[in-house]
């Protein structure tokens, strides 16, 4: 993911005692769950300043506002998506991708491998909020794109949005850390015997991090409610920089919570 371009996260220090569990193999325990946790909650903490983590969230609320309006392609010019009107679902992913790429490149000096996972967990958020939303009966229109991304406008869509951003953040957070192993926690004697405990032990992490992240839900959907509808306000960077520390620290909150912390 971009190790040797942005550089590598630091060092935790739950790592080594996770890690050797995962490679000795044994019976999970509240200690190793808490640990995991932890390096999430970490992550969380030094994500609200990468600068690519901020521009995710601006986007996932500003690219349904533009798709929305009058003048698509102006909006959408002002965000600096490249290339007009998506004509698909891939052509828009890739615009958002393209963009979050460039934040990338500018913040050079200041990026990490968290501004990376941040862009590859809005990509997923955002295609796993629209795919439901597009025909199945037939291949999807520019103007079917157009309207299903409109359609994330709402502070109910964008509470949905926000919590599988969050969610795939953390879980790709947690992974960044354990796939490195993963090639030597297979085996016999290991803590995965077979791809399929593998599966099921991703299972575990991505249910751990959708739980935890419900908790901002009702806070995104009152936050956007507020600014966008009551106020009337065209949201910043700087808007979405105060959302996500509240947001955040909501979710490090609840995390510790799950894991008895006090």
């Amino acid at each position: 993911m971009g190790h040797q371009r942005l550089g590598k996260l630091p060092a935790h220090r739950f790592l080594p005692e996770i890690v050797r569990y995962l490679l000795d193999g044994g019976t999970p325990t509240a200690d190793l769950v808490d640990q995991v946790t932890e390096v999430g909650r970490d992550a969380l903490q030094r994500a609200v300043k990468d600068p690519v983590f901020i521009a995710a969230l601006w986007l996932l609320v500003r690219m349904p506002q533009a798709a929305a309006s009058n003048s698509a392609p102006d909006g959408w010019a002002a965000l600096d998506l490249k290339g007009g009107q998506a004509a698909s679902l891939t052509d828009l992913l890739v615009a958002f991708d393209t963009a979050l790429e460039r934040v990338q490149r500018r913040s050079a000096g200041g990026a990490t491998d968290l501004g990376e996972i941040a862009r590859q967990s809005a990509k997923s958020a955002l295609a796993e909020t629209l795919q439901p939303r597009l025909p199945v009966l037939w291949t999807p229109t520019a103007e079917d794109v157009r309207r299903s991304l409109a359609s994330l406008r709402s502070p109910e869509a964008f509470a949905d949005l926000a919590q599988r951003f969050h969610s795939r953040f953390v879980d790709r957070v947690i992974h960044y850390f354990i796939d490195r192993n993963l090639h030597r926690m297979i085996g016999p004697e290991r803590f995965t015997k077979s791809l399929n405990d593998v599966e099921s032990f991703n299972g575990a992490v991505r249910r751990h991090c959708d739980e935890a992240s419900l908790i901002m839900r009702a806070y995104a959907r009152d936050w956007l409610g507020k600014n966008q509808y009551r106020d009337g306000k065209t949201l910043t960077r700087e808007d979405i920089r105060r959302f996500t520390g509240y947001s955040v620290e909501k979710l490090r909150i609840e995390l510790a919570q799950r894991k008895g912390a006090p």
